[in-house]
């Protein structure tokens, strides 16, 4: 139970024992990343579909994603809102990682922020209540394909994410894969679609990161949890095919 009781931690505001959190992350513990979004994504979804009863749909997106904000007390958005400030414009890999880990927020930090709040609550409005936990599980399924892909670098090559990392491999990838893929097949062709935009969106952020810092940061795979969420919440609001 340990490594569950680490993802809840890194993931959620809820707070688990302090003798669990003392103990260094390992590989099993990014296994249960998709696992932590499924359970958060289905509060969500019953949550939208209570509000649903009586507020129009715009209004219960709005309080749903609110929610999830909250609950992941913000750390992926930070994540995005940094990576929007320190990746676009020409600098140097060393200005781009001093830009993420200042505190301050710029323009591009502010629009990417409000942007993708605006999709997440235009597309929850007019996605199904099962959408938030596909769309949940696949964004901390895109950040475990990321740090398989891409290594970790905190600071002087330290810190949390060096030992989560640390090892992490295919096997972790595999079983980490297992509830995502039944959902995304459970919901028929748009939860394939929902995987494969996952997939891109984590692959497509780690690469850019790879080309523009000296390695991932935690910054960026809050970014990627929240550009998956947004890449799925968005094809899960599409109509369906005739």
């Amino acid at each position: 139970m340990t490594p569950f009781l680490q993802a809840l931690s890194f993931l959620t505001v809820l707070r688990v024992p302090a003798s669990v959190v003392a103990k260094p992350p390992g590989p099993w513990t990014a296994v249960w990343f998709p696992v932590i979004g499924a359970l958060l994504g289905g509060a969500l979804g019953a949550l939208l579909a209570i509000l649903r009863l009586g507020f129009p749909p715009l209004v219960a997106a709005g309080l749903t994603v609110a929610v999830w904000v909250l609950a992941t007390g913000a750390i992926h958005l930070d994540g995005l809102i940094d990576c929007a400030d320190a990746l676009p414009g020409l600098r140097t890999p060393e200005e781009r990682m001093r830009i993420l880990k200042d505190p301050t927020v710029g323009a591009y930090g502010v629009a990417a922020g409000a942007c993708g709040v605006l999709l997440k609550i235009a597309s929850t409005a007019a996605a199904p209540v099962w959408a938030p936990v596909l769309a949940a599980s696949l964004g901390r399924w895109a950040c475990l394909v990321a740090m398989v892909s891409q290594p970790y670098h905190g600071r002087d090559g330290q810190g949390t994410g060096s030992t989560l990392t640390l090892g992490l491999g295919g096997r972790h990838l595999l079983a980490g894969s297992l509830v995502p893929a039944g959902i995304a097949l459970a919901a028929g062709w748009v939860g394939v679609a929902m995987l494969a935009a996952a997939a891109l969106a984590a692959l497509g952020f780690a690469r850019l990161a790879a080309h523009r810092l000296p390695a991932a940061t935690g910054d960026v795979y809050g970014a990627i949890i929240e550009t998956a969420e947004i890449a799925t919440l968005c094809l899960s609001s599409t109509p369906p095919l005739p």
